[in-house]
C-alpha cells in the first residue's frame, strides 16, 4: 500500500471514529515516510487517536511537534491546551489558550475556553 493510501486510510477510519486501527494506520505511515514528509496534520491527527486511546500524554507529545511546525496556526495551541485541560492542567492549557488566541483573536471556542477556566482558577483562590 502507498504512503498515500495509508494516509487516506488513517483520515478514513478517524472519521468512523476507529480509533486503534486509524492508529495502527498512522504509525506506519510515520514509520514509512521521511522526516520531511511529516507535517502538523500528520502528528496532529496521530495524537488525536492516541488521546482517544488513553494515551494522552504521548497525544500531547504529538501536538507539540504539530506546534513546532506550525507555530503560527493557533488552532495547534487551541489543540493542545483542550487536551492538557482535559488532563486537568489548568496553567499549561491557559498558557496555550492565550497563546491561540494571540494568533487567532476571533476563535470564540477558545477565547469561552479559557473564559471558563480562569473563572475556575479565580474560584480556587
Amino acid at each position: 500500500m502507498s504512503n498515500i493510501n495509508i494516509r487516506e486510510k488513517a483520515e478514513s477510519l478517524m472519521k468512523d471514529g476507529q480509533w486503534m486501527l486509524a492508529l495502527i494506520e498512522w504509525e506506519s505511515w510515520h514509520e514509512k515516510v521521511n522526516d520531511g514528509e511529516k507535517d502538523p496534520n500528520s502528528f496532529h491527527d496521530l495524537g488525536i487517536c492516541k488521546f482517544n486511546l488513553g494515551r494522552k500524554k504521548d497525544a500531547i507529545s504529538d501536538l507539540d511537534k504539530a506546534a513546532e511546525l506550525q507555530p503560527d496556526y493557533g488552532y495547534r495551541f487551541a489543540a493542545r491546551g483542550w487536551m492538557k485541560q482535559s488532563l486537568g492542567d489548568d496553567a499549561g492549557a491557559i498558557y496555550d489558550y492565550k497563546k491561540a488566541l494571540e494568533l487567532d483573536p476571533e476563535d470564540i471556542y477558545t477565547q469561552n475556553n479559557l473564559i471558563i477556566l480562569e473563572e475556575k482558577r479565580n474560584k480556587r483562590r
